[in-house]
């Protein structure tokens, strides 16, 4: 066994400026080459990254949380990990979600002022309409609920509601980083910003804007209206969507609506408001799901040695949304999590801590299916090391953040620094948010998200219709999965737990 016990002078080009003061731990880690070696080889030599891909993305598809393609994607991981050899594979029920929905089929087509298809998709948790119908469309240009009712009492019965008016989406002129340079991962952290305090004025017109659109509702309810349309937030034909109606099936089924291309939505806007006349035809079909109201997360174990009782985790979210195929966000982080787990397990290791995967459900929603995991395993939390995530698209790995625990950084710094040649750049200080190792850190437990090359994540590819197969880059991912490997492996074969951070009184 080869290991590498002092690599500080190596990584003195490299490391960030916190990695100087904790020079104390780069001593102290052990990096074993010879597995490192043996990661390589089977992840780059033998990768099932692309079979893995092509069977949660094009074959399985969407898998919203509580349709039949997450209760699919949830027997499928579990068996895919279960015929890898891995113990314990589980799909666990994390609590109740409410009823699921499916999208089933939608047409559409303007028909006035010249007729042209409609660009849109429903929003999850709304309803259908009553087969193919025809509606006039109708702006709605109200700063409040009295105004709304002054000026549209009496005129929504059987049309199409445009429900704002569209946020102007200036053209590209700049170009979009796509690869972080090292010199922008190398930066020194920025000093921390004071909390914001909320404006009164920005308090008083969320207010405003929450009681006109249940004003709108309760409107268009009353009156029969047929559906309702919002621009979506990103350009050029991407629809960017998420739900609209609410899971609690003892609640009234949410109108059918839609989201609708940007450029198109601000074309009948325009037109609407200037007293052009607009008119559509269109047929929505969604399904409501009741007969299970629970959500499921996957969870697999590679089981430990001597400190099997003791666990290191990875995972990712393995739901999306509806209109795309959930293929950067987040196939992308469930296939590598996958994958890490297959080669840990094909090249017959044996680590000291158990190593669990956990691929969750319910985080488009707010982070439900890992909450409440933790929540439900508090006896578990001194016997975490750590939790490692997954989850911003299909980039390569560049670094992790340290999530403001200055310990962790010195050894990540020599756990990572042999992927020097793969693109690894650096520990940033800081905390990064929005996902599940988020579930993690807020209880305690060491949770840590990897930083990934953008590409086209905040761009194109998630939460939209195009988030597909084509947006994967299958090599990255590949990368991706060698250096979590990696990582869970020397974490679960270190003496000591990964170290906590120390609370805010001790700082």
């Amino acid at each position: 066994m080869r290991t590498l016990r002092r690599i500080a002078p190596a990584l003195a080009l490299l490391v960030s400026p916190l990695a100087a003061a904790a020079q104390s731990t780069l001593v102290a880690e052990r990096v074993d080459l010879d597995v490192i070696a043996k990661i390589r080889a089977e992840g780059f030599e033998r990768s099932q990254i692309e079979p893995l891909a092509a069977d949660l993305v094009d074959r399985i598809g969407p898998r919203l949380t509580g349709s039949p393609g997450m209760k699919q994607a949830n027997e499928w991981t579990a068996e895919t990990l279960r015929g890898w050899g891995l113990t314990n594979v589980q799909v666990a029920p994390w609590g109740e979600f409410g009823r699921g929905w499916e999208r089933v089929a939608f047409a559409g087509r303007i028909l006035e002022p010249f007729v042209q298809p409609l660009q849109a998709q429903p929003l999850a948790w709304t309803g259908s309409t009553r087969g193919r119908v025809t509606a006039p469309v109708v702006a709605i240009e109200a700063s409040s609920a009295t105004e709304l009712i002054a000026r549209y009492a009496g005129r929504l019965r059987g049309a199409v509601v445009l429900m704002q008016a569209p946020t102007p989406i200036a053209p590209e002129f700049d170009p979009f980083t796509r690869r972080f340079e090292p010199e922008t991962l190398l930066q020194p952290p920025a000093p921390p910003r004071p909390p914001q305090q909320q404006q009164p004025q920005a308090g008083q017109a969320f207010a405003q804007r929450a009681a006109l659109n249940q004003a709108l509702d309760s409107l268009m309810r009353s009156e029969g209206a047929v559906a309702s349309l919002r621009p979506s937030q990103w350009a050029y034909g991407v629809l960017r969507v998420g739900g609209g109606g609410s899971r609690n099936p003892r609640e009234p089924e949410a109108l059918p609506a839609l989201v609708l291309s940007h450029d198109q939505y601000g074309q009948m806007w325009r037109n609407a408001t200037r007293g052009v006349p607009v008119r559509v035809e269109l047929e929505v079909q969604n399904r409501f799901h009741t007969a299970d109201t629970k959500a499921y997360n996957t969870l697999a174990d590679l089981p430990g040695t001597d400190l099997a009782d003791q666990l290191v985790m990875i995972g990712a979210h393995l739901d999306s949304w509806h209109t795309g195929n959930g293929a950067t966000d987040n196939a992308a982080g469930s296939i590598v999590m996958m994958e890490a787990m297959r080669i840990l397990r094909a090249i017959g290791v044996q680590p000291r801590r158990t190593i669990r995967i956990a691929l969750w459900s319910g985080e488009e929603q707010g982070l439900l299916g890992s909450n409440a995991w933790v929540r439900g395993n508090e006896a578990l939390w001194p016997r975490i090391s750590a939790y490692l995530n997954l989850d911003n698209g299909t980039g390569r790995i560049r670094g992790i953040w340290n999530q403001s625990n200055e310990a962790a950084t010195g050894i990540f710094e020599q756990l990572l620094w042999p992927f020097r040649d793969l693109g690894y750049v650096a520990v940033r200080h800081g905390n990064t948010g929005g996902t599940d190792h988020l579930a993690f850190d807020r209880v305690g437990v060491p949770g840590f998200n990897f930083i990934q090359d953008p590409i086209e994540y905040g761009l194109r590819s998630h939460h939209s219709n195009v988030d597909s197969y084509e947006r994967l880059v299958l090599d990255d991912l590949r990368q991706a999965a060698v250096i979590v490997a990696a990582t869970a492996y020397h974490l679960a074969m270190r003496d000591e737990l990964m170290p906590r951070k120390r609370a805010a009184s001790d700082r």
